[in-house]
């Protein structure tokens, strides 16, 4: 019986049939109650339509069953009235047996609509039932095969009658089976669970991180009068939002504008963001360095996979490609510019026409001072952010617990949970699988949307590939594939659900640093996954 208990209880007639037909049918029987569907007709339009009763068996097909209370009486001049216990009369506007046999053909059409519904299924009939009353005068010819009165009641006699009505309706094309009940069930009496998914969450933190962005845009018009200017901020503070509007002030100046930082793709999102704006060419400093050594025609000797190649090699190229190839900008803007070696700025600046007051603008964080010390040209007005914009306050609270320096506030929205565990590495593959099952299939969250962050390169990383029913990879295509990065190389960029791994607690290197650069990634969603051992053994979370 679905419901299991009668819950609609208006109709006094439809509760006496409820509680015949779940005494009297064998458990071969499916019985729905109440059941409601929309028919779209083409030139029609869309119509409610209902159901009493639906009856369905693997041998015998389908029957819809009208449920009629009281007394009925039928004139051949002047049709159908219902007559209440107090002999009131009121005239029916349907046949009651038209009304059955219209239901049966709208739910026939219904089911054969569906994807998957099995050919040929049925039949599909009707039956009329009147379980407070007799028909005590002789049925007309269209009522006489599908009526069920009060006398059919009685347990063996309703079963008999509903088999019989049933096999009225069979005809030699029709193919019951057991397929077309557990379709009906799917299409009219599933579970339906109306949730509130975590990704509607997300979804909305996120705009209001967003829309709180232009509002940040306030401080350029301030520091519109110097030139030289290092800004300082946490991690969220929107120093990249502002280096890149800055540039594009600039360059609507008709300044030509050098951006550059130190991670690849950091640079690939701002070329990205900054293409529609002409007069400004974004690089890293050693794609910069790289590209315009070749330029000058100066060879880059050594071995590209050493990082005395990158840290020397390819910085004292770049000061000689400048010295040969001159100046050719008016404006400097360096995003995460604690990233930067002290003796990388000379040949920056000596790409502008006026090295020493060429207009030039550093954003920067201590905290993220992963490779280096960081240090700055000297004679930059200086300027602190103190308000991170980007995360939602309890990814700021998570955050704030690995930040060193002076006091900063949360202006973000509230959002979701951080979510923190321990996780042994052997077992590391299977939770995440299964947080990312959770994110995905059950809260709605979209796999472009998230990102796996481990400290490890991601070639080197213990989730890389198959992870579940995902792909972990630098490079997705779409579908399953979710991106999988190092911290170090998603420094500066975000995403509005992150997931940290292999990380342990008990590694002293660069765990605070590593933690508080990989958490602030996220602007609504955090989750941590600590797989952490101490001498050896796993240790519990």
């Amino acid at each position: 019986m679905f419901p299991r208990s009668i819950r609609f209880r208006r109709s006094r007639a439809e509760v006496l049939a409820f509680s015949a037909l779940e005494r009297a049918l064998s458990d071969d029987w499916v019985v729905l109650h109440h059941v409601c569907w929309i028919q779209r007709e083409e030139g029609r339009g869309a119509r409610d339509e209902e159901a009493d009763f639906v009856l369905a068996h693997p041998r015998l097909g389908a029957l819809v069953v009208e449920v009629k209370g009281g007394e009925l009486r039928y004139d051949a001049g002047t049709g159908w009235t219902s007559v209440s216990r107090s002999g009131a009369a009121h005239p029916l506007d349907r046949d009651p047996f038209d009304q059955a046999k219209d239901r049966a053909h709208s739910l026939g059409r219904f089911l054969r609509s569906l994807p998957g519904w099995p050919k040929g299924w049925g039949p599909i009939g009707y039956a009329v039932c009147f379980p407070d009353a007799v028909c005590t005068s002789p049925p007309l010819p269209h009522m006489g095969p599908v009526l069920l009165d009060a006398r059919h009641l009685a347990d063996d006699a309703l079963r008999a009658r509903l088999e019989e009505i049933a096999r009225g309706w069979a005809g030699p094309r029709d193919r019951p089976g057991p397929e077309g009940v557990e379709a009906i069930v799917r299409a009219l009496a599933h579970d339906v669970e109306i949730r509130h998914p975590l990704a509607l969450d997300v979804a909305e933190a996120d705009r209001e991180i967003l829309g709180l962005s232009d509002q940040q845009f306030r401080l350029l018009d301030m520091l519109a009068g110097n030139r030289r200017v290092a800004v300082a901020g946490p991690a969220g503070s929107g120093k990249t939002l502002l280096a890149a509007e800055k540039a594009r002030r600039l360059a609507a100046q008709g300044f030509r504008v050098l951006f550059t930082c130190f991670n690849r793709p950091l640079a690939d999102h701002l070329r990205a963001a900054l293409a529609d704006a002409p007069g400004i060419h974004v690089d890293t400093f050693h794609g910069l360095a790289v590209a315009l050594a070749g330029e000058a025609g100066i060879e880059l000797r050594g071995d590209r996979g050493s990082r005395g190649f990158w840290e020397e090699v390819v910085p004292r190229a770049f000061e000689r490609a400048v010295d040969r190839l001159g100046p050719r900008y008016d404006a400097l803007i360096v995003d995460e510019a604690q990233d930067l070696a002290a003796d990388w700025w000379v040949p920056l600046q000596l790409l502008l026409e006026d090295p020493d007051r060429g207009i030039l603008y550093a954003f920067y964080d201590d905290n993220q001072a992963i490779y280096r010390e960081p240090k700055l040209p000297e004679g930059l007005a200086r300027f602190r952010l103190s308000e991170v914009w980007r995360n939602t306050e309890q990814i700021f609270a998570a955050v704030k617990a690995y930040y060193r320096g002076e006091g900063i506030v949360c202006v973000g929205p509230g959002g979701p949970d951080v979510e923190v565990r321990g996780v042994a590495p052997e077992r590391l593959r299977d939770e995440l699988s299964r947080v990312l099952h959770r994110l995905v299939a059950e809260e709605g969250l979209d796999p472009r949307d998230l990102v796996v962050l481990t400290p490890h390169a991601a070639d080197h990383s213990a989730v890389r590939g198959r992870v579940g029913a995902f792909v972990l990879t630098e490079e997705p295509r779409g579908g399953r594939d979710v991106l999988l990065s190092s911290i170090h190389r998603f420094k500066g960029l975000d995403a509005p659900a992150v997931v940290v791994c292999e990380v342990n607690r008990y590694e002293k290197e660069g765990f605070t640093r590593n933690m508080y650069v990989a958490c602030s990634r996220a602007r609504t969603l955090l989750v941590v996954l600590f797989t952490d051992t101490e001498g050896g053994e796993a240790v519990p979370g």
